[in-house]
């Protein structure tokens, strides 16, 4: 090894085999201090990739070369965060659909409105318990009463049409039953009635007829002992008629009253 540090580095012969060696600059002839050459030959090394800033746009509060939030400079494009209004807005008519719909099958559910038969699937079930009441009023007249009141003012109309005629009434001295076959109104069928009433549960009850041709009785025993119109005489219950007697007007048998015209 020569130690003389004027000494040019003599260059080692070079091998076919590989590819030359960068070598590095030699130091100044005239520098005493410069250490000896490396004999060890030093291999190339590639040059460092080079970074390239990624320049973003300033961005609010950052002035152009200033500083500022430095996170957005380096954001990856793509995932920009969602706008906030227009979710805000889907949201809210999506709530308000939600509360239409819910209105409609409450009211139909409740009974209030139709939603085409369709709401026969949820409509809610109620269970009636409530007593029917009959409120009507109900009837105090009875109608065999009734029944008698009517036939007594036909029999009237028909003796008032006779007396008209003949100046008289039928006589009967005692009382007379219009049930029986032969009794004092039988001058009056077919003139005057087509027929003589009977009591509507004859023979149990009777019609009867007394007079001395100028006035007349006629009679009828009534069932209700409330009716108003009857008298209590002994165990039964009389409805009575006159020929001078003013009756609550009732309907008439249209025989009657056509033979009573008729005559008249």
């Amino acid at each position: 090894m020569n130690n003389n540090p004027f000494e040019q580095p003599v260059t080692p012969p070079a091998n076919p085999a590989m590819p030359p060696l960068a070598q590095p600059a030699p130091p100044p002839a005239n520098n005493p201090f410069a250490p000896p050459p490396s004999s060890v030959p030093v291999a190339s090394q590639p040059e460092p990739a080079q970074s390239v800033p990624i320049i973003s746009k300033p961005g609010p509060g950052m002035s152009p070369g200033g500083q500022g939030n430095m996170s957005n400079i380096y954001q990856p494009a793509g995932n920009e965060p969602p706008k906030s209004g227009k979710g805000l807005l889907i949201l809210i008519i999506a709530l308000v659909i939600i509360l239409v719909l819910g209105g409609l099958f409450f009211a139909s559910w409740e009974g209030w409105i139709s939603l085409g038969g369709i709401e026969k699937y949820w409509t809610k079930q109620t269970t009636n318990t409530n007593i029917n009441v009959n409120t009507a009023p109900i009837s105090t007249v009875n109608a065999n009463d009734q029944q008698r009141k009517i036939d007594l003012a036909n029999i009237k109309t028909a003796l008032a049409a006779y007396f008209q005629a003949n100046q008289a009434y039928p006589v009967a001295a005692t009382v007379a039953k219009t049930s029986d076959p032969k009794n004092a109104l039988d001058v009056l069928v077919p003139t005057y009635l087509a027929s003589l009433p009977v009591d509507p549960i004859s023979p149990t009850k009777y019609y009867g007829y007394q007079s001395d041709g100028k006035t007349y009785t006629l009679t009828a025993v009534l069932e209700d002992t409330t009716d108003p119109s009857g008298i209590q005489t002994g165990n039964y219950y009389i409805y009575k008629v006159t020929d001078t007697s003013v009756e609550t007007p009732q309907a008439t048998n249209s025989n009657s009253n056509s033979n009573s015209n008729t005559n008249s």
